[in-house]
């Protein structure tokens, strides 16, 4: 008996990924949102573990392989940065991480025997030091709404240029860096996130002039996916399409959480002016 295979098209993989997708958020996000409003040692466990497992991708996508000389020795300093960092300056240490891994996703320089002590320094840096900002923001007052919107906005920012990309798509923005994102769905991520920030800040009742609150959704909007091109820019240095397998449907923890890494310091700046 003759047996024929289904014949398996990009729309039938698109519906799968989506699939996917809505299934992982369904479970995850109300862990998350669970964790966020448990704060104490459960939200402290969370920022660490979803740090360590980020950087663990980070020195995969880079070829980080020495586990005594390189890893264990960065993953340390990340754990550090997040618990006890802060005296040294969390502005220069986000610079200085953008820096290097700048200076990684660049195809002219460095050599490749740097490339992977790059990554070995700046993912601690930019990963530590940004997510840091979700313990800080949650040690605010209202500090549980101000985390929710940081985490909600970005996720919404997200999910609105996923689904009006799909949908409308039509011209690339950054084909070399990531083919799939186009410019109409870099507008519905704005409006995405201007629509959530205002929300938020209205129905949680933040102390930030309601004026105000699209400028926020503006601003996360733009860092989000600034914060989307530059994973995107690491993965293709590191020629990988996602950074890990542990999240179905998205990828890896840093395919998540690209958009909420610079998200979570443009909001608590923001929510520091605001309670002051």
């Amino acid at each position: 008996m003759l047996c024929i295979r289904p014949t398996v098209t990009d729309e039938n993989r698109k519906e799968d990924t989506l699939a996917l997708r809505l299934a992982t958020a369904a479970v995850g996000i109300p862990l998350l949102l669970l964790l966020v409003w448990a704060g104490g040692l459960w939200l402290i466990a969370l920022v660490v573990t979803l740090v360590l497992l980020g950087v663990q991708e980070l020195y995969g996508l880079g070829g980080v392989e020495r586990h005594w000389a390189q890893r264990l020795p960065g993953l340390t300093f990340a754990a550090f940065l997040v618990l006890a960092g802060w005296g040294l300056g969390v502005q220069a240490v986000l610079l200085v991480a953008v820096g290097l891994l700048t200076l990684f996703v660049s195809h002219r320089w460095p050599p490749v025997s740097a490339r992977s002590w790059l990554l070995t320094l700046g993912g601690p840096l930019y990963l530590g030091g940004a997510l840091s900002h979700a313990l800080l923001l949650r040690d605010l007052e209202q500090g549980t709404a101000w985390l929710l919107l940081a985490i909600l906005t970005a996720f919404s920012v997200d999910t609105k240029a996923y689904f009006t990309g799909r949908a409308l798509g039509r011209h690339r923005m950054a084909p070399r860096i990531s083919p799939g994102k186009t410019w109409e769905g870099a507008v519905g991520g704005l409006a995405g996130g201007i629509g959530a920030a205002t929300f938020l800040v209205w129905i949680f009742g933040l102390p930030l002039e309601l004026a105000l609150a699209p400028l926020l959704g503006l601003g996360v909007s733009l860092v989000a996916q600034a914060g989307d091109l530059f994973e995107s820019a690491v993965k293709r240095a590191g020629d990988a399409k996602e950074a890990g397998h542990l999240l179905p449907g998205h990828g890896g923890i840093l395919d998540r959480l690209d958009s909420v890494v610079l998200t979570l310091v443009l909001v608590y700046h923001v929510a520091k002016w605001g309670v002051v």
